[in-house]
């Protein structure tokens, strides 16, 4: 999954916000010396990437693509269904989704990792553009295709291509969302609810 549904998936299970999107920047299995709130976060997000690479839909899905990109399948997915959440977020939320945002961005405010480059890169980004609402548009999903491309040590050139196979499968990528989405959240509630049980670290 990708940042928009990690902070959902956050706000859904009441667990730090900022947390849930530090998966993809802090590496390790020792996060003792983070809060509490932040590590509990880290590993929801670890536990709903293993959940989601590993799921049957998903798996079919990646099958799905043109043999030349399907190495990126799993981006594009993520990016996609970050888009879908967005279409749908009242099915998965009573809070709006600029309320989530508000309370993710004040997070970020109060927080740093001042040896991690990537984070305070992503990280004023997010803070001076904050452009994840622009996600309810899929032209941001085209956009962020771009961006990765150009990216890429190893060039790999396959926004063009997915925007047009996104563009033809839509609808099937959208139903397998619809199906996948709410396991994936009874997914995190049960993780949380066993971290909490099973970790005697002090809050």
């Amino acid at each position: 999954m990708n940042y928009i549904a990690h902070i959902h998936i956050g706000s859904h299970t009441q667990t730090n916000l900022l947390g849930n999107f530090l998966g993809d920047f802090v590496k390790g299995s020792h996060l003792q010396h983070l809060p509490f709130e932040i590590e509990q976060g880290i590993r929801l997000h670890r536990s709903i990437d293993v959940f989601t690479d590993s799921h049957p839909l998903i798996i079919e899905l990646r099958q799905c693509f043109p043999s030349n990109i399907r190495r990126m399948a799993g981006v594009i997915i993520d990016i996609y269904f970050d888009y879908l959440l967005m279409q749908s977020w009242k099915r998965y939320s009573d809070t709006h989704f600029n309320i989530v945002f508000a309370n993710f961005y004040q997070q970020l405010e109060q927080f740093s990792l001042p040896d991690n480059a990537h984070f305070n890169k992503q990280a004023e980004r997010l803070k001076t553009q904050q452009w994840l609402n622009q996600y309810v548009n899929v032209e941001s999903c085209f956009r962020a295709f771009t961006s990765i491309e150009h990216r890429l040590r190893n060039k790999v050139m396959f926004a063009d291509q997915a925007q047009s196979f996104l563009l033809l499968n839509g609808d099937k990528l959208e139903s397998s969302f619809q199906q996948f989405y709410p396991e994936c959240l009874d997914h995190g509630q049960r993780f949380v609810q066993d971290y909490s049980l099973n970790n005697n670290r002090e809050k």
